[in-house]
């Protein structure tokens, strides 16, 4: 039988095999890792980065915050953090704002679901 966390957390996850590979088929691993690393602290960070004009800061935090996604199997928002790390080394303000508002939100409903697991 499937891990809870795992199943909940499916509509965020893609690769299914990748990661089970990643994580040498051990989902109790992938869930004990899951749970440290999902913080709202981050969000925090990145909200004052931007609202700062730090873009220096902000890039670090969603180079972390990508490369985690990434480890853990959320594609789809390591993927939205990856575009918005390409729009930062073109400066298209604009662009990180909206696109920042995406990546925001599925990170926090992946946090959230986290939580109710």
């Amino acid at each position: 039988m499937r891990n809870t966390l795992y199943v909940k957390m499916m509509p965020y996850l893609e690769e299914e095999e990748r990661l089970l590979e990643r994580m040498a088929g051990h989902l109790d691993l992938w869930e004990e890792c899951v749970r440290i690393f999902s913080k709202e602290e981050i969000v925090e960070k990145m909200d004052k980065a931007l609202e700062e004009k730090d873009f220096q800061a902000f890039q670090a935090y969603v180079h972390r915050l990508k490369g985690s996604l990434a480890n853990f199997g959320f594609e789809r928002a390591a993927r939205k953090a990856t575009e918005i790390l390409r729009m930062i080394e073109e400066k298209d303000t604009e662009q990180i704002l909206c696109q920042y508002g995406n990546l925001r939100e599925e990170y926090v409903q992946i946090i959230e679901r986290i939580k109710e697991a």
